[in-house]
Formats: C-alpha cells, sequence, structure tokens
C-alpha cells in the first residue's frame, strides 16, 4: 500500500473487499451488492483444449449478486478463511488481494465521490495449495 493513502482511505477500501469475501462466504446478496460497481465484471484464465490460454466463467454484478444469494459461497462450510492485503492505492484506484482457502482474487477498485470505492474488476484462479494464508 502506497505511503500517502490516509487510514480512512485503507478502512473504507478494506470495508468493501470484507463485504465482498464475507458476503460471498455468508451469503449476504446485500453486502456483495454494496461491493459491486455497476459495470462489475469477474473473469478466470482457462485453457481450452488445445492448450490455448483465454479469460472465460466471466461473472456481472448481477450474477454475482444471484450466485451470492443462491449461497455459492457457503458450501465451503469448513473452509471460510480469507485475508485481504491492499496491494496498491493510487488517487481513486486501488488493488487488493484476497486470499481464501479456494482462490486468490486480484480486486481492482474505484472510488466513486459520494458512492465511494467500490469494485470494478476481479481477475481469480483457483488457489490449490499455491499460497498459504499468512503470507
Amino acid at each position: 500500500m502506497k505511503d500517502s493513502t490516509t487510514d480512512e482511505e485503507a478502512h473504507a477500501i478494506q470495508a468493501v473487499a470484507m463485504d465482498y469475501a464475507e458476503g460471498w462466504y455468508t451469503g449476504n446478496a446485500e453486502r456483495m451488492a454494496r461491493a459491486l460497481h455497476p459495470a462489475f465484471i469477474k473473469r478466470t484464465l482457462v485453457q481450452d483444449d488445445a492448450g490455448r490460454w483465454t479469460t472465460d466463467r466471466s461473472r456481472s454484478r448481477d450474477g454475482m449478486i444471484a450466485l451470492t444469494k443462491d449461497g455459492e459461497g457457503t458450501r465451503f462450510e469448513g473452509d471460510r478463511v480469507y485475508e485481504t492485503h491492499i496491494l496498491d492505492v493510487f488517487r481513486d484506484i486501488a488493488t487488493v488481494r484476497c486470499l481464501s482457502a479456494e482462490y486468490v482474487d486480484y480486486l481492482h477498485l474505484a472510488r466513486f465521490g459520494a458512492d465511494g470505492w467500490k469494485i470494478v474488476n476481479v481477475l481469480w484462479q483457483l488457489r490449490e495449495g499455491d499460497f498459504e494464508l499468512g503470507e
């Protein structure tokens, strides 16, 4: 995180990241909706049968809210462990890494005036044991 980021900014960014993570794992669609910008998109990398890499499994804001409401994240009953780390803040944009038992998510946030910080983009992959929590 950049040294010029105020404690208030860091707290606001962290609150949005926690709404995203905790909203997902508790099935709280209201918290998920509060965290996401209307233009939100979430995607991952996949390899097709020919070995080519592409982005796939895209989710819109409405799709993420629906999956959250349906309890998709609550199926990880014993693994509701997550950590969020603010990686960088520059003026009105920020990057946060969210580690959970299942995923590594890179959240891109932007500050929208009175609406505050919102997640605009998420790029994720399955962890498959690549990171230990606490690193």
